[in-house]
């Protein structure tokens, strides 16, 4: 047999390798092993066993990497669609470490071929909400002109009213000037005119306009921050409203993230740096009383947390996704939305300041 024939033979066989039912698989194993992972930890109350399971916890860039040798071939194809969501929610939260030290996004180029093919290829064709809602989660302001044509192009007036609520979760990224606020109540508007009978996830359309909308009256910066309270690991019941007078770094999180760790770092330091400072730093987490209490007492967690089992203040601030980050002034008016990181910290260092924080 020639080169060339072999060669032939071998990229066929890659190619008939990528299948809906070898996709599936990585899918549905990822899912089982992150749902199993996730009963685990809740029942687990030895921190032994749990920082065992921690150093066990489903890896999503194995599962990613392993799902994208199956889709790329195939990415025009519709097969590929769901799976290609699935892919970026996977990946949307993976970073890598570049040579230069600093730290970027996981799977970016793959990230960027899906929805360029995606674009190219799929936006006028039924049955790809699950692609509309990956985008919406995603955070990624590049995925924000792929839901508008979506909007535009695609017949089916469900889905044109799912990528509508998908640009306006993501238009609250770009700020509040009353330009972006008006298009992101606009697009509320189609999704309820069109889809509020959907259902994503275990929830309807019309349940997440109304969370947006709440998000728009009362959790939007400048809004007076909504009081919440709850006991701490001590079982000292706190009130937001009672750190008036100071800069809050209100943090929701959990350990599902895999970044969970780097977060803890990061704002471990800015606990340390700001500590002789009127900042206050309150994380609300639903992961285990002892757990936290043992982490606060060792000095692995620096800022006191307020256990929420049940999720209840996550539901009262409408969190969709951890860890999220607010910073209230000390007037208690919320100044910045948006993942825990350089932006919140930039915030805190302007309120301090005594300067207006950046648009």
């Amino acid at each position: 047999m020639s080169k060339t024939a072999l060669l032939f033979l071998l990229l066929f066989a890659l190619h008939a390798e990528a299948s809906p039912a070898e996709a599936e698989r990585i899918k549905r194993g990822f899912e089982l092993a992150a749902e199993t992972w996730g009963l685990k930890m809740k029942i687990a109350t030895d921190p032994a066993e749990r920082e065992k399971l921690m150093a066990n916890q489903p890896d999503p860039a194995a599962a990613a990497d392993e799902l994208w040798r199956q889709i790329a071939p195939s990415l025009k194809e519709d097969w590929t669609i769901p799976y290609a969501a699935f892919f970026l929610d996977l990946t949307r939260n993976l970073t890598v470490a570049g040579t230069d030290g600093n730290t970027g996004s996981a799977f970016a180029e793959e990230r960027k071929r899906a929805l360029e093919t995606f674009a190219a290829n799929h936006t006028a064709k039924s049955g790809i909400a699950p692609f509309c809602i990956a985008l919406a989660e995603s955070g990624d302001a590049k995925s924000l002109p792929l839901l508008e044509k979506i909007f535009a192009e695609n017949p089916d007036e469900p889905t044109k009213g799912i990528a509508a609520l998908g640009a306006a979760m993501l238009l609250k990224n770009l700020g509040d000037a009353p330009e972006v606020m008006q298009k992101r109540l606009t697009y509320l508007r189609q999704a309820i005119i069109l889809a509020a009978d959907q259902a994503i996830g275990g929830t309807s359309v019309a349940e997440i306009v109304g969370d947006e909308l709440y998000v728009i009256n009362h959790l939007a910066k400048g809004r007076t921050a909504p009081d919440l309270s709850g006991a701490d690991v001590s079982g000292r019941v706190i009130r937001l409203s009672e750190l008036r007078g100071k800069i809050v770094v209100l943090l929701f999180w959990d350990a599902k993230s895999p970044e969970t760790d780097k977060f803890i770092g990061l704002t471990n330091q800015m606990a340390l740096k700001y500590a002789d400072k009127p900042v206050a730093i309150l994380g609300v987490t639903p992961e285990a009383l002892d757990r936290i209490r043992e982490l606060q007492a060792q000095g692995a967690i620096r800022w006191n947390n307020l256990i929420d089992p049940a999720d209840k203040l996550a539901k009262e601030y409408r969190i969709a996704a951890r860890p999220a980050a607010f910073v209230i002034g000390p007037g208690g008016k919320i100044e910045y939305t948006g993942l825990p990181g350089s932006f919140a910290e930039l915030t805190v260092a302007a309120l301090l300041a005594g300067e207006a924080p950046e648009e």
